[in-house]
């Protein structure tokens, strides 16, 4: 996919098969920008770097690699003075079209058998024909909407090496597997690296019945986690990574009254357990909607990646 910088900081997308003279050797480029002062920007795919993004000038080696995060303009200096500024909307299109030509990261194999060893062996997903044909687990994979939210999550965890995803997602599906299945208000959860969440954060709780001074008495218990019940349900607070002063952070997670009382009255699940039972969940949800942006697999069975 061929784009062109336009001076309004739009971009106008190009004629897939034109020529580009000038672009150095290397990998496929899978998106291409063209900048002002004959530079260029361009995506493509490896597997050391999976998504990468390199700055060059056309004609030349010169060439840098950059970083493009959603949600963060980018400012690119194109020579001793001269710069563009990339806009939030424009770096989401581009990182957009990058990833809907590559496949998913991770690997299959190692994400299968820990599914495998979750759901058990009697799944139809457990059994070896299945297992080790992909294309055939996609399959049953797409009719079993929970295994599937776990897959991504563990094949996405692994790719990170966030080991701590993956003990999250364990404990969701050895301990409620089967707690989420149709809710209509899932649990949410914020995360504080000082007393208290953001102030959109905060506006968000507020919203669901618990004052910022309800907040602050929460924060002020030595001892968590902390359970605060409101009329819309019940806020969590409790430290993560350590202990106490010695905590990594904090994490504030609210769960309705029908899920509080399924995990805690009727499954006597302890409160450590609720909140990585919910997260794991989260993280399923989450790890879903991260592998639609990627290509399908009938389309990445033909992507190389360099």
């Amino acid at each position: 996919m061929i784009f062109e910088f336009m001076s309004r900081g739009n971009i106008a997308r190009l004629p897939d098969g034109m020529t580009v003279d000038g672009l150095p050797e290397g990998p496929f480029p899978r998106v291409l920008l063209l900048l002002p002062y004959n530079r260029y920007l361009v995506g493509s795919a490896t597997m050391k770097h999976y998504e990468r993004w390199t700055l060059g000038k056309l004609g030349t080696d010169e060439s840098t690699e950059v970083f493009l995060y959603e949600g963060k303009p980018k400012t690119l200096l194109l020579g001793e003075v001269e710069k563009v500024t990339i806009s939030v909307e424009v770096i989401s299109q581009l990182k957009s079209c990058l990833s809907g030509q590559m496949p998913p990261p991770g690997e299959h194999m190692p994400s299968a058998l820990i599914l495998r060893g979750l759901i058990g062996e009697d799944h139809l997903l457990g059994e070896g024909e299945f297992l080790h044909n992909e294309e055939a687990f996609f399959d049953v994979l797409e009719k079993d909407g929970m295994a599937k939210m776990a897959y991504w999550a563990i094949r996405l965890a692994l790719f990170r090496n966030d080991y701590e995803a993956v003990s999250r997602v364990k404990t969701w599906m050895k301990s409620a597997a089967d707690v989420f299945e149709g809710v209509t208000q899932p649990p949410k959860i914020w995360f504080s690296l000082t007393d208290l969440p953001g102030k959109r954060d905060i506006e968000e709780m507020e919203g669901l019945a618990f004052s910022l001074d309800d907040l602050q008495r929460m924060n002020s218990q030595s001892s968590r986690p902390v359970v605060l019940y409101s009329k819309s349900g019940y806020l969590i607070l409790s430290d993560f990574g350590g202990e106490g002063p010695d905590s990594a952070f904090r994490i504030w997670m609210f769960l309705p009254i029908s899920l509080w009382n399924e995990m805690r009255e009727r499954r006597k699940l302890s409160i450590r357990e609720i909140v990585m039972a919910s997260w794991g969940y989260l993280d399923g949800l989450s790890a879903e909607k991260e592998r639609s942006r990627y290509a399908q697999r009938t389309e990445a069975q033909g992507t190389r990646m360099v």
